[in-house]
């Protein structure tokens, strides 16, 4: 057996220890039940009636082992960033995860995430607090979104037995209430028509920026800065029932 191919299982094998001696332990941990507390007690309908002005919004983006978040795989990436204002701010929280598994062929052609640039990297239940801090009371953004919240929803229900109640809102549905159009659209395209530059595309961080920058310039063009948050929530569950 090559070196190599000895470390990474090693690597996932040290993984999957840290993973279950933190197992059933966090919420053992002050700082993780009054995390727990937060998020039972989120209150999503007060937040989609804030301005979206005066709302701080948290643009989601993972990278992953595959496309099953209930079936074995794993988020091996992520990135949040902050938009308040209506602007991004220098705000962010973006590193690499180890998965606790093998990354596919596949996925690494994808996102060019390999087994040997996780090895050393958390497990998610180390930086779940960090994540979910950074969250805190926002209403989350991302591109086909509904994947991102699977993924961190997983880990919420196993870890703190509890699920993200944040409203969300997806630029791929607020792209559709735009243009009129139907039917599913990548991020590439989107971006393309709306002339925003990817920079580090399949990246959680240039993905995450982009799609921030998307989210801006539809909501110019959706709602006013006046408008509450549920305005655009409505327009996309509007296009979702189409």
């Amino acid at each position: 057996m090559a070196n190599e191919e000895f470390g990474q299982i090693i690597s996932r094998i040290q993984a999957g220890f840290r993973r279950t001696l933190r197992n059933g332990v966090l919420l053992a941990d002050p700082n993780m039940r009054e995390l727990q507390r937060r998020l039972l007690s989120m209150e999503p309908k007060r937040l989609s009636q804030k301005s979206l002005m005066d709302t701080r919004f948290v643009v989601i983006d993972t990278e992953t082992t595959g496309l099953r978040a209930y079936g074995g795989d794993e988020i091996c990436s992520i990135a949040l960033l902050e938009i308040e204002g209506l602007k991004i701010t220098n705000r962010s929280l973006s590193t690499l995860i180890n998965p606790g598994r093998t990354i596919p062929a596949e996925s690494t052609r994808l996102h060019n995430i390999t087994d040997d640039a996780v090895k050393d990297a958390p497990v998610i239940e180390e930086v779940l607090l960090d994540i979910a801090e950074f969250i805190g009371e926002s209403v989350i953004v991302g591109h086909h979104i509904g994947f991102d919240i699977r993924f961190l929803n997983k880990i919420l229900q196993r870890e703190l037995l509890c699920h993200l109640k944040h409203p969300w809102l997806d630029t791929m549905l607020l792209y559709l209430a735009m243009t009129g159009r139907t039917g599913q659209h990548s991020l590439d395209r989107v971006a393309e028509y709306t002339r925003i530059k990817i920079r580090n595309r399949h990246t959680a961080y240039g993905d995450a920026m982009a799609t921030a920058e998307l989210f801006l310039k539809l909501t110019a063009h959706l709602a006013g800065t006046k408008d509450p948050v549920y305005r655009l929530i409505s327009r996309q569950h509007e296009i979702s029932r189409v």
